[in-house]
C-alpha cells in the first residue's frame, strides 16, 4: 500500500492498525515484557478515543506520542504517555519536560491525554 498516495487520513488509519502488530513482535522477540505490554495497552486504549484516532501515533523509547503530521518531522499535538516498570502509566507534557500525572490503568492514562486536548484536534496532515 502506498501510504503517501492514499492521503493523510489513510496513512493515519494504517498506522493505527500496524502499530499494535509492531509492538507484539517486539514483545515476542524479547523486548522488556512489562514495558512492551504497557505500550500495547496504551495503543489499545488510545485507539478507542476518536480525538486521538485523528492523530498519527508513533512511539519512541516506550513512549506513545501523537502527531499532527504523518511524516518527519513529527508535530506533537497531545500529551505523551508511557508505561512504568511497576505496571502503572505516566502522562507527560507534549515537550516531555513535565509530568502531568500517573495512572493505574492505560485507560485512565489515556483519559489524561484526552483531557489535555483543548478541542478535537484537526486530522493529521
Amino acid at each position: 500500500m502506498n501510504l503517501q498516495a492514499s492521503g493523510p487520513a489513510d496513512c493515519v488509519e494504517a498506522r493505527w492498525q500496524r502499530l499494535p502488530t509492531t509492538w507484539r513482535l517486539m514483545h515476542e522477540r524479547g523486548g522488556s515484557p512489562v514495558l512492551s505490554r504497557g505500550v500495547l495497552a496504551l495503543i489499545d486504549a488510545a485507539s478507542a478515543e476518536p480525538s486521538l484516532r485523528r492523530l498519527y501515533p508513533f512511539t519512541s523509547h516506550f513512549t506513545l506520542w501523537f502527531s499532527a503530521r504523518t511524516s518527519h518531522p513529527f508535530e506533537v499535538a497531545a500529551r505523551a504517555v508511557e508505561p512504568l516498570r511497576d505496571g502503572r502509566f505516566r502522562v507527560l507534557s507534549p515537550t516531555h519536560k513535565r509530568v502531568i500525572g500517573e495512572a493505574d490503568t492505560a485507560q485512565a492514562a489515556v483519559a489524561l491525554v484526552v483531557a489535555g486536548l483543548s478541542e478535537a484536534p484537526d486530522p493529521a496532515a
